[in-house]
């Protein structure tokens, strides 16, 4: 293994928190409690990632955003202009998870590429770099790669290939960390990448899948599995 790409929401930045900064901002501009707010939003964000994974989202961000905004109740401008509120807020400083920044920080210490790869919902990939920058993460990676802005999404092989190729390595040689099941770690082996599911809720600190996989409790395991999947590949 040459290379290591990130999932971002979710394994580098805590989505529920952003989106409880955002229900605030709904519930400023609508005048709906922000608990009945922040509840249709994780409703809706479990329901769109099975239509996203089915190909329901031609125009991601637009059709994303109508998607959310019915399941809201309210109109697709307020969505977007409660989304700016929400990336100016000062609390989106401190969405890094406690592990993340160290854990990147290792990977490239350690001397290797290092990609964060991302779907997208209706924001576009340009303001989740905008909030890794502002959480001191972006200054990290040699890549950022937004579905949006290539127009292929996890867990396509062609995306992982995409990331390979563009930090100069096979895709066998990536290892890709990620929180879903679904996108992260069946993407990444499917499309002959290795993978790191993280699941912080795990009671094990290290579970070996296979030859090419692990689900790890914290990104500060990922140093001794690097080390080990380099042993396997």
């Amino acid at each position: 293994m040459r290379a290591v790409s990130f999932d971002i929401w979710g394994t580098l930045l805590d989505l529920s928190k952003f989106y409880a900064v955002m229900s605030g901002k709904i519930s400023s501009l609508c005048g709906r409690r922000q608990e009945e707010v922040y509840e249709l939003l994780l409703r809706a964000y479990s329901e769109a990632l099975s239509v996203r994974l089915g190909g329901g989202f031609s125009r991601i961000i637009v059709d994303s955003a109508e998607f959310f905004s019915r399941r809201l109740g309210i109109s697709a401008e307020t969505l977007f202009q409660a989304l700016v509120e929400t990336v100016d807020d000062p609390e989106v400083s401190r969405l890094s998870y406690p592990d993340s920044a160290e854990a990147v920080a290792a990977v490239k210490a350690a001397g290797y590429p290092v990609a964060a790869l991302g779907n997208v919902m209706f924001w576009p990939g340009m303001v989740t770099r905008y909030v890794l920058h502002r959480n001191g993460l972006l200054k990290h990676f040699d890549l950022t790669v937004f579905s949006d802005e290539v127009g292929l999404q996890k867990p396509s092989r062609e995306i992982f290939e995409y990331v390979a190729g563009r930090l100069g390595v096979s895709v066998g040689e990536l290892v890709h960390v990620g929180d879903s099941p679904e996108n992260d770690l069946a993407g990444a082996l499917v499309s002959g990448a290795k993978a790191v599911l993280v699941r912080r809720d795990s009671p094990v600190g290290v579970v070996r899948l296979g030859r090419a996989a692990y689900v790890v409790d914290s990104l500060r395991r990922l140093p001794e599995v690097l080390e080990e999947l380099g042993g396997t590949s």
